[in-house]
């Protein structure tokens, strides 16, 4: 999904490894290109699931469901959280040409390289912290890691649940129990 590969099951980390793509290439970033985030991605799930009950002619409240009431209209909520951590936002990188010596940008001002510089992607040069992963460190909060498995299983088609109403109803009733958690919490 969003041209991702099919060894990456989280969108949060395929949203940032696009993002450093992008920023090593001294492309500019259009977040218009980037995969939604997670919280984004399960708005978009639950707005789907409303729409498709709704053509089943069963009544769903809508602000239950990834929409909001505003002057007597609905509106989609995009996201609930966020389109990155605040220290990816504030995230200042180089683009040397070799090493990340003392010309190096991020060393300049006090900080390791990481994943979004040009030259080295925070591996193998002068000003790397050892065992750092940048990628781990913006994309896999405990938070948004519960959000990806939960798309993941949602999107993931489990051909023995699809072949009984019970079975599918029981799904249902699932989807709807973790919905009213994620509203409670």
């Amino acid at each position: 999904m969003y041209g991702a590969p099919i060894t990456e099951l989280f969108i949060n980390n395929y949203r940032y490894l696009s993002f450093a793509k992008s920023t090593r290439l001294n492309a500019p970033v259009k977040l218009s290109t980037l995969p939604p985030t997670t919280a984004a991605a399960q708005q978009h799930l639950y707005r789907v699931y409303y729409q498709v009950q709704t053509w089943l002619g069963n009544e769903l409240d809508p602000e239950q469901w990834g929409w909001i009431i505003n002057n007597n209209f609905l509106e989609p909520v995009m996201t609930l959280l966020p389109p990155a951590p605040d220290v990816l936002l504030n995230t200042i990188f180089c683009n040397c040409t070799k090493g990340c010596g003392s010309n190096c940008g991020c060393r300049k001002v006090g900080l390791p390289c990481s994943v979004v510089c040009g030259h080295c992607r925070g591996q193998a040069c002068l000003n790397v912290t050892p065992g750092d992963n940048s990628a781990d460190t913006f994309c896999n909060s405990t938070e948004e890691t519960e959000h990806d498995e939960m798309i993941t299983d949602y999107l993931t088609p489990n051909v023995s649940e699809k072949n009984t109403n019970t079975d599918s109803e029981a799904e249902e009733e699932t989807l709807e129990i973790e919905h009213d958690d994620e509203q409670e919490s």
